[in-house]
């Protein structure tokens, strides 16, 4: 009955311990908390957790996937809270590089972790081996960033949403879910696990600037009204010096075309002062 129960879902969770000490209660509060993500049971039968090759109390993950079967550091456990658990669930309960799809991107999205997408051709003879090659990289930062594989011709809308460029893959992109900004890797230059890696840790370091699509900066600015593009927004806005009034529009917006000449206008009549005053 045990080793049926713990192939019975992608991720179990068996709690071994015969009284009722220690890690139950905790056990049974994550159990509760997390019944809609994974399958949780509890062993106390001493003669079973033996046969099971572990010591009571031990907390043990089987799932479909990577390794198979991960046990909670030992030394740990008679002091783990809710907390502890729930993280580390989330940490060994996902793979290492998964297929990202409308079926599981919820579950990354709420994980809280960075993303990390490499951009594959489900048709290159190579894609097996180049994902192969990403898995000791999706392990170093396993618990940092989540890393998964997605079907580039399938969703290759969702490559353009994070800011790549060309068609051209395989194709390599951090996505920060919390704030959703996107750190693709050049498309200009060579992709491999090695690039990838210096990457990733630029991110987690707070070395690389967010990639945003921006029209090119004006050659000019003499116009009364100042032209105000994504790479030049920081700079202009939060200037010190300077007071700005911005406004966003939306080239098809009726409102906003009428509102044109007046804007016009108004740039004109402070033009003299646009060092003090930016319209």
């Amino acid at each position: 009955m045990l080793e049926g129960f713990k192939t019975a879902d992608r991720v179990v969770a068996i709690l071994y311990a015969t009284g009722t000490e220690g890690p139950v209660a905790t056990f049974s509060k994550a159990a509760e908390k997390h019944r809609e993500d994974y399958l949780f049971g509890q062993v106390s039968d001493a003669a079973v957790i033996e046969a099971a090759g572990v010591k009571s109390p031990a907390l043990v993950v089987y799932k479909k996937f990577d390794e198979g079967k991960v046990e909670y550091p030992s030394s740990s456990l008679s002091t783990v809270t809710l907390e502890g658990i729930s993280e580390w669930l989330k940490t060994v309960g996902t793979p290492l590089m998964d297929e990202v799809s409308g079926d599981n991107y919820g579950t990354y999205a709420e994980s809280g972790l960075p993303l990390a997408y490499l951009f594959l051709d489900p048709a290159d003879e190579n894609k097996d081996a180049t994902m192969e090659s990403y898995k000791p990289l999706a392990k170093k930062f396993k618990g940092k960033v989540n890393f998964v594989w997605i079907d580039a011709v399938k969703f290759a809308e969702h490559g353009k949403a994070m800011n790549l460029q060309e068609v051209k893959w395989p194709a390599f992109v951090v996505q920060d879910m919390a704030k959703q900004l996107k750190y693709p890797h050049s498309q200009t230059e060579p992709l491999s696990p090695e690039s990838a890696e210096k990457l990733v840790e630029q991110y987690l370091d707070g070395k690389l600037q967010p990639s945003l699509k921006s029209e090119a900066i004006p050659t000019s600015q003499d116009e009364p009204v100042f032209v105000l593009v994504t790479d030049e927004f920081d700079k202009t806005v939060y200037d010190d010096d300077k007071d700005i009034l911005v406004e966003f529009y939306a080239p098809w917006c009726g409102h906003c075309k009428r509102l044109a000449p007046t804007w016009t206008q108004l740039g004109e009549k402070y033009s003299n002062i646009k060092d003090r005053l930016l319209v």
